[in-house]
This record gives structure tokens, C-alpha cells and sequence, in this order.
């Protein structure tokens, strides 16, 4: 198409942003691009699924755009139960008033109509936000790529699903050759692109953060176990906790103890850098702030 042309069309109408929930990730990456792949990874027990679960919790409860969940490793009812811990602050039923969520779910269930206050089950009200929720969840060990495409195009044209989040890519079925596994992930991007799809992608990152020197920090490098993850992702994003490398503090003296750092080590259409992020025992991210001492609080 003839640039001329293409100048006369709006600009914003080849892709759309989809907030992930997190105001300062938000502000620095820009949101999550439709027609694109977003790839979160991490060593095994990091915490990636819980990130997807908490994007999740974000986007398709609180945000109520459709998402679709495919889950290589949890079945339906264990992401189920994660999620509902995430938005209680409790793993377990409990009596009424005996929990308080955070104060950002609060804020979120607030805005969406729920009110909790003195008096109110937190866990129905929980249950009835994900109840309500435009959330499709499917759980398939070892399946296709093939298959997955076939699921989204069904979920889009059916339920006007927006994102689709995969955990984790390491569940497809793919020979290890890189042949195989590029036209896996030129599949996944070529439906992202032609349905207008914001595609979450997990991935575990290869062994070389174990053994490096110094900082464990992972670099785009440690990508390289799935051949041309990187290339066809617009944004990467690392899930780092140092405590998971028994390491009491940051780089910057910071205390690391339930706390990480998302990094973005790429992204296409925004900045690049790191933001914390408090991870709490119930394996769900929350966002905190800084006050003007610069000592973070919880929001």
C-alpha cells in the first residue's frame, strides 16, 4: 500500500492498548498492544504464573474485558482457586469480616458496584465478581499449537475475546527443532495479529541465571531455550525475586523479603525498566507506592 495512502488512515486503528491493571507498569510500557505477543519469563517458581493470574484478575475480573486462560499445567479449578485467593487475600474460607482484602482490590471492587464494609462476606463478593466475569478458562496438557489457534478464533468470533493469556509455552506440543519452533510462534502471532488479539505468553528461562556471577538478573539472552521467542514478541517482561536466590536485599540495599521486580527487557512501543511490585503469600502480585521518603508502601 502506497504510503500516501496510508497516511490518510487513522493511525491508532491497527492496534489498541489493554491496561494490565498495574498503574505503574501501565505508565511505563503503555499497556498491552493488540495483534501483538507479550512474553513474561522466569525461572521455574518465580512467580510467573502467579503474574498471569494476577493480570488475569486484573484484566478479565476487575477490568471485565474478555480473556481467555489456557493453562498447560494448572487444571481449571486450581487457577480458580488462585484467583479467588487473589482477590481475598485468603486461601481459605473463612467467616465474614475474619479477612481484609488489600486496598487496591477494594478500590477495584468499589468501582465495579461491590462495597466492602462492615457486615459483608468478602468471599461472596469475590465469588460474585468472578462469576460475573467474562473469563474463559481451558486446561490441556500437551496440546497443539494448531489447537490453541482453533480455540482463540472460536473464543474471539464467539465471545469477542480481547486477550488470550498461555501458560506456559513450554506445555505446546513442538519438536525441539528451531524449524518447528518458529512456525509454532509465527502461528500464535499471525492469529494475535489478524483477530486483534493481546497475547500473554509464559516462558521459563534457560539455566545459564543460575550459574552466572553477581547479579541474577535475567537478560533477553536467557530467552533462548524457545527459538525466536524474542523476535516475535513486541514486550518481554522477567519476573525477578532475589529471595528465591535466598538474597535479603536488591542490588540497591532495598529489603527483598515478598517483594520483585517486573522487568521490561523489551518493549516496541514503550520505555523499558523495571517496577516492584509486592508478591504476597497468597502467589499474586499488588502494586505499591512511594511515599516522599521514597520508602515504599502498600497501595
Amino acid at each position: 500500500m502506497k504510503l500516501n495512502h496510508l497516511m490518510t488512515l487513522p493511525l491508532d486503528t491497527e492496534s489498541e492498548t489493554v491496561a494490565t491493571g498495574f498503574q505503574h507498569l501501565d505508565h511505563l510500557t503503555g499497556g498491552l498492544r493488540t495483534g501483538q505477543i507479550c512474553t513474561v519469563a522466569a525461572r521455574p517458581g518465580m512467580g510467573k504464573t502467579a503474574f498471569a493470574v494476577s493480570l488475569l484478575r486484573n484484566i478479565g475480573v476487575v477490568q471485565k474485558v474478555p480473556t481467555a486462560y489456557f493453562s498447560l499445567d494448572l487444571t481449571e479449578l486450581e487457577i480458580v482457586r488462585r484467583l479467588k485467593a487473589s482477590l481475598t487475600g485468603s486461601w481459605e474460607t473463612v467467616p465474614c469480616n475474619e479477612i481484609t482484602p488489600p486496598v487496591d482490590v477494594i478500590d477495584a471492587m468499589e468501582k465495579i458496584g461491590f462495597h466492602i464494609g462492615k457486615g459483608r462476606d468478602v468471599e461472596q463478593e469475590a465469588v460474585q465478581m468472578m462469576k460475573e466475569a467474562p473469563v474463559w478458562l481451558e486446561h490441556n496438557l500437551e496440546v497443539g499449537v494448531d489447537e490453541i489457534v482453533s480455540r482463540m478464533e472460536r473464543l474471539h468470533q464467539e465471545n469477542q475475546v480481547r486477550v488470550v493469556i498461555i501458560d506456559s509455552m513450554h506445555g505446546i506440543r513442538c519438536a525441539n527443532n528451531h524449524t518447528e519452533q518458529s512456525q509454532a510462534l509465527r502461528k500464535l502471532y499471525q492469529a494475535a495479529d489478524s483477530l486483534k488479539l493481546a497475547v500473554i505468553l509464559t516462558s521459563w528461562l534457560n539455566r545459564s541465571v543460575e550459574t552466572r556471577d553477581g547479579s541474577k538478573r535475567p537478560w533477553l539472552s536467557d530467552l533462548r531455550d524457545w527459538y525466536q521467542l524474542e523476535c516475535f514478541s513486541s514486550m518481554v517482561m522477567f519476573v525477578y525475586r532475589p529471595e528465591y536466590y535466598y538474597l535479603d536485599t536488591f542490588e540497591d540495599n532495598s529489603p527483598s523479603e515478598d517483594m520483585a521486580d517486573i522487568m521490561v527487557g523489551k518493549n516496541s512501543f514503550g520505555d523499558t525498566g523495571d517496577v516492584r511490585m509486592h508478591f504476597d503469600n497468597h502467589a499474586s502480585f499488588r502494586e505499591i507506592s512511594y511515599d516522599d521518603n521514597d520508602k515504599s508502601t502498600h497501595l
